[in-house]
């Protein structure tokens, strides 16, 4: 009967530490699985990545639209979320429902659909990723910062290759500088209208009147008397 106890304690403390080791176990995976930070909505039919921060220095916002949209809509960081250097985030995008296209499935548009993306800096830098096919992006994705273009390194599903869009963002930045440089060439040049004085004319001097032309100094004769007696020729006789 002591034998039997004794076996009785021994499997009962058996069992308690194997159960113990399973609840630490268990423990220790839960707290050793990584915690993201999440950006975005999680839902289905979401992309979900997992973006790196690979530029240098933290992100303040992150904004998506299609090629086809103008504005950029609000940012997808809460107002006091960053994505610090060197960290990782869960982000979730849901993309924009494909209205349907004569001739083209909705499947297809959906496949097609190129996305911007608005990356901004803690320094307030903004830079943009021209070209962004999320749907081929096996999960992990990284950003960085090279050349003054923000580029995304990730696992291609389609080849199972690393892609790099460096390339592609310095292509798409030199065509907007040069573009650039067209629309400031176009432009005419400003006009300044520079008002200048007239300069002050001198004062016209009036001429000086024409002097008249002096006359001679009228020579006097001395008048001549005819009082007297006459001579014999008849001529006056001067005394």
């Amino acid at each position: 009967m002591k034998a039997k106890r004794l076996w009785g304690l021994v499997l009962a403390a058996a069992m308690c530490m194997a159960v113990a080791g399973c609840g630490q176990e268990a423990a220790e995976t839960a707290t050793t699985e990584p915690q993201y930070q999440v950006i975005g909505t999680e839902a289905e039919g979401a992309y979900d990545i997992l973006l790196k921060n690979s530029i240098g220095q933290d992100v303040t916002g992150i904004s998506v639209k299609t090629s086809d949209e103008e504005a950029y809509p609000a940012n997808m960081l809460a107002s006091d979320a960053v994505l610090k250097n060197g960290e990782t985030a869960e982000w979730f995008y849901m993309p924009e429902e494909a209205g349907e296209t004569e001739g083209v499935g909705e499947k297809d548009i959906a496949l097609n659909v190129v996305y911007q993306v608005q990356i901004t800096l803690a320094d307030g830098t903004v830079y943009e990723l021209s070209s962004l096919g999320m749907d081929d992006i096996d999960w992990n994705a990284e950003l960085c910062l090279e050349d003054d273009v923000v580029f995304v390194k990730y696992t291609s599903k389609a080849s199972g290759d690393t892609v790099s869009t460096k390339e592609q963002e310095v292509a798409a930045k030199a065509q907007k500088d040069a573009e650039s440089q067209e629309e400031v060439a176009s432009e005419p040049a400003p006009v300044e209208e520079v008002q200048q004085e007239a300069p002050a004319q001198p004062a016209q001097q009036s001429a000086p009147a024409a002097s008249e032309p002096q006359q001679a100094p009228v020579e006097q004769i001395p008048e001549q008397t005819t009082e007297g007696c006459l001579t014999e020729g008849g001529g006056p006789a001067f005394n």
